[in-house]
């Protein structure tokens, strides 16, 4: 029988409600898009450090894109930015990283987590390529810039190089992606996750939204939707809804996550990072 945890729903325009979830619910409210974020209380204090030294993640090493950002693998949003021959070659080493790192993945306990809750399975790619599964990332805290993630939404179907992705617009049977991590790290007040209420429809539009932003550190299209601010601590589960615009606030200490995401095909949800 699966555990039920004390959980925090947050939703555009409305205060916070607490009551008791179990993960596969807490998914399900995301999901059908009654909540942009739920925070279980799922991991006690003391074993997070035990999660974070899992030794069946590689080493953490810099993250290809964001500055004073570290993460293990190949992650698969610079991916989606890159066309040509960078695109094919950056597949060859982010499939090879699968290949080679998810078997042990699948065992680690943040895998396991989600499995009992929801019986995920990989994207899958022809016969054999697969997306890896799951990742560490570390932020350092840094005085310029009110982001360390800058505004984006999160779609497994966005590319630069749309010709040469492996997923078509129509792999995913929701409307909206869904990002889980557990936080094992932070400051006491926690970091802040901005969501906005506006889902860029395709990746042009995505990239000229973070072109504005990049160009002028606000993007016009953004002040007038709803926008919901939420702070996590250690321990907790986050479900979230990341096909809507969101970014994440500058961290006041190191903070560290364990996650993925989630997209439904055939019936099943896919898990990948």
């Amino acid at each position: 029988m699966s555990t039920s945890y004390r959980s925090e729903i947050h939703r555009f325009g409305a205060p916070a409600e607490t009551r008791d979830l179990h993960i596969d619910e807490a998914v399900a409210l995301v999901r059908d898009g009654d909540a942009i974020a739920v925070l279980l209380d799922v991991v006690q204090p003391e074993q997070l450090d035990t999660w974070w030294a899992d030794p069946a993640y590689p080493e953490v090493i810099p993250h290809r894109s964001l500055s004073g950002v570290a993460n293990t693998g190949v992650a698969v949003g610079p991916m989606q930015f890159l066309e040509n021959e960078k695109l094919v070659v950056g597949l060859a080493d982010y499939f090879a990283y699968a290949g080679r790192f998810n078997g042990q993945l699948r065992n680690t306990a943040f895998a396991r987590l989600i499995h009992d809750a929801l019986h995920i399975d990989t994207v899958q790619v022809g016969t054999w390529a697969e997306f890896p599964l799951t990742s560490k990332r570390e932020f350092q805290p840094k005085k310029e810039g009110v982001y360390s993630v800058p505004p984006h939404c999160d779609a497994i179907h966005f590319s630069r190089d749309p010709g040469n992705w492996p997923i078509g617009e129509n792999y995913s049977e929701l409307k909206n992606q869904i990002s889980v991590f557990l936080s094992v790290a932070d400051s006491d007040e926690g970091t802040g996750l901005v969501f906005w209420d506006y889902r860029p429809q395709d990746f042009a539009q995505l990239h000229t939204l973070m072109a504005e932003f990049f160009a002028n550190q606000s993007i016009p299209q953004l002040e007038d939707v709803p926008k919901l601010v939420v702070h996590g601590k250690p321990g907790q589960l986050h479900v979230l809804n990341t096909r809507v615009m969101h970014a994440v606030e500058q961290c006041q200490a190191v903070r560290r996550t364990i996650g993925a995401f989630l997209v439904r095909h055939e019936d099943s949800w896919r898990m990948f990072h």
